[in-house]
């Protein structure tokens, strides 16, 4: 049976306009209404399962997590055609750093994330040990968002953020999530808002914010970092560096959420400043 790209006709490169694009294709081809009212009932019966076929293939290749499930469902399918333990020779390698990061990819792949996680640390004591290194970059940026994805459910923050960080910076060099990409600034954008502040003293966060406001992410990302910033310092009684975040985040969004509130904090002086830094922002 023909898997979901070969359904549609794309590549499993292809952005989600294209599945779109070729959703709407295939089924104007297969729909059971386009048959004609003379066609045997059993053919009728093979378009109408061809076309629910085609419709779960669209359903799991538009949504960016059904997608990604899928694909790495794939990997696993080829990985198992080796016809050998594949596993337990990796492992027979543990002073290869190149099998050990094959190893991760393989026990990602398999439901083995403790496993994974626990390769992944032994393997920092090779002189460094980037995932790229010794796999295909897409390969390589796959397993660390999963990597970053278990340390996010063990709560291992600082881990996690570095890791989205760094995805985040080799997207932006050359593209390679494409479509899953708003996931990853999401998954990143969540972890430093909502579940960073209150593991990190508000120093270290500010640094991380400082950070993350530099990566080059959207308008929008960059500038809630900012009023997080701004909010951090406020609380500090910073209000020089209060302002300096603030109108960062102005000049960015200037109708972000929670800005107005921000401002009323500040003495009245200070607020004219900032809103009338705002009137001067050009509409973007």
């Amino acid at each position: 049976m023909d898997g979901y790209y070969e359904l549609l006709g794309v590549s499993p490169e292809a952005s989600t306009k294209d599945v779109k694009s070729a959703f709407r294709r295939q089924a104007k081809k297969i729909h059971p209404d386009t048959a004609g009212s003379g066609r045997a009932e059993e053919g009728m019966r093979s378009r109408e399962a061809a076309m629910r076929r085609l419709l779960e293939a669209y359903r799991v290749l538009s949504d960016p997590e059904k997608r990604r499930a899928y694909d790495r469902s794939l990997r696993k399918k080829a990985a198992e055609l080796g016809g050998f333990d594949y596993r337990v020779f990796l492992k027979g390698r543990s002073d290869d750093p190149e099998s050990q990061a094959k190893l991760i990819v393989y026990d990602l792949l398999h439901g083995l994330e403790d496993e994974a996680l626990e390769v992944y640390e032994r393997s920092k004591s090779f002189a460094d040990f980037r995932l790229e290194r010794y796999l295909e970059r897409g390969e390589a940026m796959d397993a660390e968002f999963c990597l970053a994805e278990e340390y996010e459910k063990r709560e291992r923050w600082l881990k996690a953020y570095a890791l989205y960080k760094r995805l985040i910076v080799m997207e932006l060099e050359r593209p390679w999530f494409r479509y899953f990409f708003d996931v990853v600034a999401l998954r990143f954008r969540t972890l430093l808002l909502q579940k960073m502040p209150k593991y990190l003293d508000e120093e270290d966060y500010v640094d991380r914010l400082e950070e993350a406001a530099g990566l080059g992410l959207a308008r929008r990302d960059t500038a809630q970092f900012f009023r997080k910033k701004a909010e951090v310092h406020l609380r500090r009684g910073e209000v020089a560096e209060a302002v300096a975040s603030l109108c960062r985040a102005t000049e960015l969004e200037p109708k972000l959420a929670g800005l107005a509130a921000l401002k009323k904090r500040l003495p009245g002086s200070v607020t004219k400043l900032v809103n009338r830094n705002q009137d001067e922002t050009p509409e973007t």
